[in-house]
């Protein structure tokens, strides 16, 4: 079947993902995979330095050690959108390695915000292990020292604490205030409409993704944000919507990182080679228009651009992608199922004609040396609060395959 590839993005973080990464760390097959990882991450510390990582983690963090048990307790949620997208990129790049069995059906992939750099080497559709492993090393330099400069250079200011007080006093449950707060049951022509109000009052919001036709994320300082909502409550009340800080730490999608997009370019030297849109043997759709990323002669900008500037327009790029690609199965790559029930929504109807899988464990390739596939699905219903994302029910079928 003509399949899909898709890649969530920090929506998929959940307690439950720390638990499996060290379990695919443990596993002997991956042991190439993972000690590349390890000594990447000591490239990256050295290279932001003792005062940057105290900045970053001020409880203490140690690269190396994130996938270690005493680096973080087992089923915490990651400390902050650095760890989270380490996580992610670590998680989904493992499933890629060219001795797992691939889909034979592939035509197009398809990555949710930092999803993107999984979704880009998936259509690279690498073979052998040391152009894999070189690849893996410089997109993860990318997402670490990218998501590094967004945390330095993003101007986000603390919050008052009776500001804070009086949100929790109307919402107990849920992240506390941060950068990013997704409202559920809007329209986006009834949501944009406030916030050009809100503009006009000085505030410096944007809707950074629209997820669905009724799922929005809003990016831009907590202060703005947590004024936004008090001034709109009873309006959303009254519609029906509902309201939830995200536990980002830096506003993705958003104008307030375009520095931070900037200062990355000088980086590009430590980052090292990534390949040209001409070295995508698949489609990579853009999630900002819909567009085709085999005709990108920068897939650093684009990566940049699409994840930390530019908003998320998912059902204008899902719509196109199933069409220009004649999609007729969707693979989640996970590790969250946020970005395949967005799928679902944004598909409307035509998602009955498309079967939707996830992920499973399965058996080793052909391949000489060939390592045993160690895939774990997140579980049903722990979708974490990174993207506006609500849990989602278990796949109905076998092996995770559902219309």
């Amino acid at each position: 079947m003509r399949t899909l590839l898709l890649f969530d993005g920090l929506g998929s973080t959940n307690e439950e993902l720390l638990p499996e990464l060290r379990a695919l760390r443990a596993s002997p097959e991956n042991a190439t995979y993972f000690q590349v990882v390890s000594d990447t991450l000591d490239e990256i510390a050295a290279y932001l330095g003792p005062p940057t990582l105290k900045s970053l983690f001020p409880d203490g963090f140690d690269l190396r050690g994130l996938l270690k048990t005493t680096s973080e307790p087992s089923g915490s949620q990651p400390s902050n959108s650095l760890a989270a997208g380490l996580h992610v990129f670590t998680y989904q790049a493992c499933h890629l390695q060219p001795t797992r069995r691939h889909e034979d059906g592939a035509v197009a992939s398809l990555g949710h915000s930092i999803g993107l750099p999984a979704a880009i080497i998936a259509s690279m559709q690498l073979r052998r292990m040391d152009e894999f492993i070189e690849t893996v090393a410089s997109f993860l330099r990318l997402v670490a020292i990218s998501l590094a400069r967004g945390h330095q250079l993003a101007g986000m200011t603390a919050l008052e604490g009776g500001m804070v007080d009086r949100y929790r006093a109307k919402i107990r449950r849920g992240s506390n205030p941060g950068p990013m707060a997704s409202v559920t049951g809007m329209s986006r022509d009834e949501l944009s409409d406030l916030i050009a109000e809100s503009t006009r009052n000085g505030k410096s919001l944007s809707v950074g993704l629209a997820n669905s036709p009724s799922s929005h994320v809003l990016s831009g300082p907590a202060k703005d944000l947590l004024e936004f909502y008090f001034s709109y409550a009873e309006r959303f009340e009254h519609a029906g919507a509902s309201w939830s800080f995200l536990s980002n730490t830096i506003p993705f999608h958003s104008q307030h990182l375009g520095p931070t997009a900037a200062r990355v370019d000088e980086d590009r030297h430590f980052i090292g080679r990534l390949p040209g849109g001409d070295e995508l043997r698949l489609p990579v759709y853009a999630t900002d228009t819909p567009r085709n990323l085999q005709g990108s002669t920068d897939l650093v900008a684009e990566f940049l651009q699409q994840v930390l500037v530019r908003p998320i327009e998912w059902e204008l790029v899902t719509r196109h992608a199933m069409t220009a690609s004649a999609v007729e199965r969707v693979v989640d790559y996970g590790p969250g199922a946020a970005a395949r029930r967005f799928t679902r929504e944004c598909l409307g109807d035509a998602a009955r004609g498309v079967r939707f899988a996830a992920v499973r464990p399965s058996v080793a390739s052909g391949a000489s040396g060939g390592q045993r596939a160690m895939s774990t699905l997140s579980r049903p219903g722990r979708t974490a609060q990174r993207n506006g994302s609500r849990p989602v029910p278990p796949l109905s079928g076998p092996y995770g395959d559902g219309r």
